[in-house]
């Protein structure tokens, strides 16, 4: 075979290799970041329809109109896993709520992330009320893309995990957020993440 054919042959084969690498380097494939897509297309569906038609929904409760819920582009960067460290004998917050009142909670846990090239933590409480875990959060858009008050972020954990997923593409905002009404908590002064997290719900509007 001519020297010419083999060199031509391994340039078309290095060719190839670099598009087959270039196409999995992120991990996923186009098909899982799809289904990623559509599910998140599902889970802001079922949360319109239920401010819009479920009876505990704070428009209905308030008898306000709807007009339909903010949200910024679905990005997976901003979906990470968190270490957990966990507290014992956490800090004792008494919040303070959107109606100046003050809620009780004790931190279980720091999580421990990083996210868009920084590294972050954010305390996560338990109400000394009912027992729910609790995880709210300012960033670099509060007060100006999105709600000046805070998100909250729902974490399916359980006391001795030692990682959890947070998904700040479903952040959401508080009743609060909406309508007048409710008894709203703040975050933590602690719960400040550095940068802007460009995922979940924007403002109402």
């Amino acid at each position: 075979m001519k020297p010419t054919k083999v060199l031509t042959y391994i340039v078309i084969a290095a060719v190839i290799l670099i598009a087959v690498f270039s196409l999995f380097d992120s991990g996923k494939s186009p098909e899982v970041e799809s289904n990623y897509i559509e599910e998140m297309k599902a889970f802001r569906h079922k949360r319109d329809s239920f401010m819009r038609n479920d009876e505990k929904s704070p428009f209905i409760e308030q008898n306000v109109a709807f007009k339909g819920l903010n949200y910024f582009e679905v990005d997976e960067s901003f979906k990470v896993k968190a270490s957990v460290e966990a507290l014992e004998d956490g800090k004792i917050y008494d919040l303070r709520t959107s109606d100046d009142k003050l809620k009780t909670y004790q931190a279980v846990a720091i999580l421990h992330f990083d996210i868009v090239g920084s590294h972050q933590d954010l305390t996560l409480l338990q109400s000394a009320v009912d027992g729910h875990f609790f995880l709210s959060f300012y960033d670099e858009t509060s007060a100006i893309t999105t709600y000046g008050a805070g998100r909250y972020l729902e974490v399916d954990f359980k006391k001795g995990q030692q990682q959890v997923v947070l998904d700040f593409n479903k952040a959401y905002n508080p009743y609060c957020a909406y309508t007048e009404g409710y008894s709203c908590p703040v975050p933590p002064p602690e719960n400040n993440i550095t940068i802007p997290i460009n995922a979940g719900e924007k403002n109402y509007e």
